[in-house]
């Protein structure tokens, strides 16, 4: 059965390649098709007939090419015995080139990289702001028409904080479609201090979720915003002095070092991702990666740490009073505080809040522990600041779980955005290349001096076409596959490559924002591969009025 099927498949692809073979190239193709019965085994006819249709094509791209070219096929000669010119075999070697460059499209790894590659570019240029986000814009669009609260969230929780409003305004649409998504209010509450919306959400998180630390937090940080209004107008350290001195400041914070947990939800935004970003095609790393963290933010961060030395300044102040089981106490909170944070495994500003406070905590309770004479638990706690103390952040790197590391990552990205600028300028060197060999051929290809240096830039042009596609997608694979993971199987152990590769690729190399004076440099590159490419034009078109002149000049003979 297998046999039978195989002989057909040979016999439909030899008739089918002599269906579009030129005329010439025809009568060999029948000899070949004949041939065909008398070869043995299944296989190898079927390699057989592979190999004479890939010929008939070729000559059939030729034609194409070169319609008045009838090179034919020598019988005798066999299929490579004819010579054929190095143009020809340049151009010819170039078209596949370009053929095998743009067959990477459609790997999904290179359109991808290739989009995100063009982000930098595309803020260099002023095409795009360095905050903008259409994509998550359109996908909101989408989910209003839908009333599909899920996209709503997802949307609500990656705006950036120039689109707070919109965010709070997505958030509430969400909840009012679907409550159980109220703890949409805390993601989005934690990332946007500055909403006033906040003083009716915590009440109703509060309530639906009590003894959480976030809730608290969000509001110390929400009364911290309304201070740096204004902080530009006062010392810094009168203005922390002011905000340790609010009373509803001390109560958030107190409440928060008093919770008995820490979750901000992240997990379940996690799986809500893993929904909703297949139902909407979206593939926009950077876009999810930065939403798909919540966390503590900076503001908690600074609140944390100012509260949690207060309360080791109330501890010392009691200790020096003689009050050792007070000032433990105050201590002892700290510490809770940060074990608190570090079991939920927060990364960013939450892992350095769980191990600065705890390392804080500890040598506070070291010393003590000294001074009573304790040494086994003063040598306990020595251990425990010393293993938290962040000065020493070897686990750090290993609790985030990089793989490549920021040097490779940012390596990486530099690799990847000049791939991306080299296949955009190779494919405007192709263009021109083959608008003037085009447009020669239709004059009858009168300008032959321009000819050999034509070719040469097109076959270059197609090697660095593929090379830079090549790299593309040779580089940006790992990258796809952890993505894929995060999203499909939820394995967000190596997001961390991957986002300091999506915040590197933002931003050229030497590239800031305050200077524009890369935008000039990029800007000059682009204005000498034009001017070289008018300069290729200059020398092919004056070269035919030249000719006529020389032909219609009485004095040659």
């Amino acid at each position: 059965m297998l046999e039978t099927h195989l002989r057909r498949a040979a016999t439909v692809l030899m008739k089918s390649a002599i269906r579009i073979a030129p005329p010439d190239a025809r009568e060999w193709g029948l000899a070949m098709r004949s041939e065909l019965i008398h070869v043995e085994g299944a296989w190898s006819g079927l390699m057989w007939a592979l190999g004479g249709a890939t010929v008939m094509a070729k000559h059939a791209l030729l034609s194409l090419i070169f319609p008045g070219r009838r090179p034919g096929i020598a019988p005798d000669g066999g299929l490579f015995a004819k010579n054929v010119s190095p143009r020809t075999a340049a151009l010819v070697a170039g078209g596949g080139f370009v053929l095998a460059g743009l067959l990477f499209f459609a790997a999904p790894p290179f359109r991808q990289g290739m989009r995100v590659s063009l982000e930098a570019w595309s803020v260099v240029f002023h095409l795009r702001g360095l905050n903008a986000q259409p994509r998550l814009a359109a996908l909101a669009k989408r989910a209003e028409m839908q009333h599909d609260p899920e996209g709503l969230v997802f949307v609500a929780a990656r705006l950036s904080p120039w689109e707070a409003r919109e965010s709070a305004r997505l958030a509430e649409e969400a909840v009012r479609l679907d409550p159980n998504l109220l703890w949409v209010h805390a993601v989005v509450a934690a990332r946007q201090p500055q909403l006033p919306e906040i003083r009716q959400w915590v009440p109703g998180l509060e309530r639906w979720d009590p003894q959480n630390a976030l809730f608290p937090l969000i509001k110390a940080t929400s009364i911290e915003m309304d201070h740096l209004k204004e902080a530009s107008k006062l010392p810094p350290e009168l203005w922390r002095s002011k905000l340790e001195e609010d009373r509803a400041w001390q109560s958030a914070m107190a409440a928060a070092f008093a919770s008995q947990r820490f979750d901000d939800y992240s997990d379940r935004l996690k799986e809500l991702d893993r929904r909703v970003v297949p139902r909407y095609g979206f593939n926009d790393p950077l876009a999810l990666l930065l939403g798909g963290e919540p966390g503590i933010t900076g503001y908690a961060y600074f609140d944390s740490q100012l509260y949690a030395k207060s309360l080791l300044r109330s501890g010392q102040t009691l200790e020096s009073r003689g009050d050792r089981k007070g000032a433990a106490e105050k201590y002892w909170a700290v510490a809770r505080f940060g074990q608190v944070i570090d079991s939920h495994r927060q990364p960013g500003f939450g892992l350095w809040a769980s191990t600065t406070l705890q390392a804080m905590a500890y040598k506070q309770l070291q010393a003590l522990s000294a001074k009573e004479g304790n040494h086994a638990e003063a040598a306990l706690f020595s251990y425990l600041a010393a293993k938290f103390d962040p000065a020493g952040r070897e686990q750090t790197s290993i609790r985030e779980e990089w793989v490549f590391g920021r040097e490779i990552s940012s390596r990486n990205a530099a690799v990847l955005q000049i791939s991306s600028l080299s296949v955009l300028i190779f494919s405007g060197f192709l263009v021109v290349a083959a608008s003037i060999l085009i447009a020669d051929r239709l004059r009858g290809g009168q300008s032959r001096r321009a000819r050999p240096g034509v070719t040469a830039i097109a076959f270059t042009s197609a090697v660095g076409l593929l090379v830079s596609s090549a790299t593309i997608y040779l580089t940006y694979r790992p990258y796809w596959y952890i993505f894929q993971g995060a999203i499909v199987k939820g394995h967000w152990s190596q997001a961390r490559d991957l986002l300091d590769f999506l915040m590197a690729i933002r931003f050229l190399p030497g590239y800031d924002l305050s200077v524009h004076l890369p935008v000039y440099f990029w800007a000059g590159v682009t204005l000498l591969g034009v001017t070289a490419l008018l300069f290729i034009l200059l020398r092919h078109f004056p070269g035919r009025p030249q000719v006529k002149k020389l032909q219609h000049n009485p004095r040659m003979p």
